[in-house]
């Protein structure tokens, strides 16, 4: 049940309209149910048992990013976003998952059948995907521009603990995720790289497990619990400076989702509590040394896109722009809308390829006024959904740190140093 405190949060709603302005969702659809206002409205009349839940509704409530828009917009300071997933689970209570969600969240759900599954995607995705790649979409994001996955994960390039050549500077965990370890492995490699070269050990646990997002925001919360208890137990197990990740969706999990799932589920968040003090995004880790001295020049022009779960969720901006920026030679511009969801929101652009593309457009159309030739970002599913949606094959899409790696190579490389 949703609990006393969420239940007041519907009171909180003034009706000003401004959460609307920010909703991407609205301002492709234009009507009341899409807009944050008009869904807590429907959610009022739910919680006071003046109205059923229908399926209209459901399918109302999982017209959202969950990009936390309206909640940084609220006036009264209604927590929307939390709002919407508490009644996302009840609605999964009576609605149950799509089989094909309880399929993939099986599979996120175990330590085993997720890389045997990856090992069979590895073998028989290539030519699966090439089968379709002239005309077919995985959603919003055309086939023949999906990532084909690491062909070993990263976990399994690395020994458990990668101590530096030179001495060590600190100690940290790096909580790689699922898309890291079996999609980007590039990213994970950088992160390695960059750690290594300021001297930092790098602790890679063997038993993490996905962070368990994608599960409980479609309202499955009871389905992620072992995720989250699991995950909290060899997080807490190390004595360490940080925990890095490299992912705006696993460092939201970690350092927000699950302290208050546990508590609207009458757990103790007092676990999740000790972990998410502890929790940085590789920007924020890194923003903390003098990283000058390692960065040669690298020639080209970038920009920087604002993964939701990074900028509102964690309140991370200015850090990567910052790391950027300090890369000799490669000049930054912003772009309009740096802060706009890109319209990929998980498994939203799989349910609403229409509604994600027109989204995206936006951004793309913002990349492209630019003239950048890179563009950096911090979340996979942002940097899939923006690259499977770029015409131009000139434009690379990429994590920060891939650059930062690149700029210390280039610091390193016989010819920097003639």
């Amino acid at each position: 049940m949703i609990s006393e405190q969420l239940r007041e949060e519907v009171h909180k709603c003034i009706k000003c309209g401004l959460c609307m302005n920010a909703c991407p969702v609205y301002k492709q659809l234009y009507f009341e149910g899409a807009s944050p206002r008009g869904k807590v409205q429907l959610i009022k009349k739910v919680l006071e048992g003046k109205l059923e839940p229908s399926e209209h509704f459901h399918r109302l409530l999982f017209t959202c990013l969950l990009c936390e828009n309206c909640s940084v917009n609220c006036p009264s300071g209604l927590k929307v976003d939390r709002l919407m997933k508490a009644m996302r689970a009840e609605l999964e209570r009576k609605f149950g998952l799509p089989w094909q969600k309880r399929m993939v969240f099986h599979l996120l759900r175990s330590s085993r059948l997720l890389p045997f599954a990856m090992f069979w995607g590895r073998t028989f995705g290539p030519a699966l995907l090439s089968m379709f790649a002239k005309g077919g979409k995985v959603g919003a994001i055309p086939c023949a521009r999906i990532p084909r996955l690491n062909s070993v994960p990263l976990a399994k390039q690395y020994p458990e603990t990668i101590s530096p050549d030179k001495p060590k500077a600190g100690r940290v965990i790096y909580f790689t995720g699922c898309a890291t370890n079996y999609l980007f492995d590039n990213v994970g490699q950088s992160v390695i790289a960059v750690l290594g070269r300021l001297g930092i050990e790098v602790i890679i646990p063997r038993r993490q497990m996905c962070c368990g997002l994608p599960i409980f925001l479609s309202g499955a919360r009871k389905l992620a619990l072992d995720n989250i208890h699991h995950n909290l137990r060899i997080l807490a197990a190390e004595n360490v400076d940080a925990i890095i990740v490299d992912c705006a969706t696993c460092g939201a999990a970690l350092k927000k989702e699950y302290v208050h799932i546990l508590e609207e589920m009458g757990e103790n968040p007092e676990p999740g509590k000790a972990v998410a003090h502890k929790v940085l995004d590789i920007s924020q880790y890194l923003a903390q040394f003098d990283l000058r001295e390692f960065l040669g020049p690298i020639q080209g022009r970038v920009t920087y896109h604002d993964p939701c779960h990074l900028v509102r969720s964690q309140a991370v901006k200015e850090e990567p722009r910052r790391l950027l920026s300090l890369i000799p030679e490669l000049e930054f511009v912003e772009m309009v809308g740096a802060d706009a969801c890109c319209g990929g929101g998980g498994t939203f652009q799989l349910d609403h390829p229409d509604l994600a593309s027109g989204i995206t457009n936006k951004k793309i159309r913002a990349i492209a006024a630019t003239g950048a030739n890179l563009v950096a970002s911090g979340c996979p599913g942002c940097r899939l959904q923006i690259h499977g949606n770029l015409e131009s094959e000139l434009i690379q899409v990429v994590h920060p740190v891939e650059l930062l790696a690149m700029s210390m190579r280039e610091h390193d490389s016989p010819a920097h140093n003639k």
